[in-house]
């Protein structure tokens, strides 16, 4: 495994290579880096195929944007690096929010992507919310209840570490001010409408206990691209790559060889 830096549009990057043969890029999701996926890039590597997993802007060991982004503009940095490391024609697998960039790609530039994989892909945007993060939701509007108590600005930052724990989202809260303003951006989107305009072979892999982006929008995938397969991986929560790595290894690469 080789890791390297470029510089795109003033944005040092830095991103993995694994093996030799047909070119796989590799887009992680929100949160994620490069890491989280080495473990399946080495099992690819090993059925020679070239894997190539960057960290994106904001993310791992790549610098962050200087101002807040829209998945748009994710879009555009995931031209400028395919461009710049001159992969050609490649297989493309999209994890959650490295999932929306995916299909936008793919349905962009046909010509470059041989086959597209999603996994557990964040396509679909609706309000979600479970029993923790309903509470907390309850606890944040409960705010304005209390602003007014004294020591309110000294208790705050305590009291939103608690919700955001009990929300399951405490890496929103870690995240600094252009990246939470970004993360903002991204979920206002649905991406439905690029779905349906994908004329690639398409997998979708998807754990069935995922409850952030649950089955049913593996479901509702399926049925919006053209001739596209599932594969549902049991007990796999929204991360097989770490849950399953050698399940979904195995599927990824029956897939790419038949393409």
């Amino acid at each position: 495994m080789e890791e390297k830096k470029i510089n795109i549009s003033g944005l040092s990057v830095n991103y993995k290579t694994l093996g030799e043969g047909k070119p796989v890029l590799i887009l992680h999701g929100w949160g994620g880096k490069s890491d989280s996926w080495v473990e399946v890039g080495k099992l690819l590597a090993q059925d020679n195929f070239k894997v190539t997993i960057p960290d994106l802007p904001g993310f791992g060991k790549s610098g962050e944007p200087k101002k807040p982004w829209t998945i748009g503009d994710y879009l555009e940095f995931t031209e400028s690096f395919i461009d710049k490391l001159g992969l050609g024609a490649f297989h493309l697998i999209g994890h959650s929010f490295g999932g929306g960039i995916s299909v936008m790609y793919a349905a962009k530039d046909h010509r470059m992507v041989r086959s597209l994989i999603l996994c557990d892909s964040a396509v679909i945007r609706k309000e979600r919310l479970d029993w923790r993060q309903s509470y907390a939701k309850k606890m944040a509007l409960a705010k304005k209840f209390f602003i007014n108590l004294p020591l309110f600005d000294k208790i705050l930052p305590f009291g939103q570490k608690i919700v955001y724990r009990i929300a399951g989202v405490r890496d929103y809260h870690m995240a600094s001010p252009v990246m939470k303003e970004t993360f903002s951006n991204i979920i206002k989107e649905d991406l439905q409408k690029y779905a349906t305009q994908i004329a690639v072979p398409t997998l979708i892999v998807w754990g069935d206990k995922d409850k952030s982006t649950p089955i049913e929008d593996a479901y509702t995938l399926q049925h919006l691209i053209p001739g596209a397969s599932l594969k549902v991986i049991e007990g796999a929560g929204h991360n097989p790559h770490r849950q399953a790595p050698v399940i979904l290894a195995d599927n990824l690469s029956v897939f790419i060889k038949t393409r």
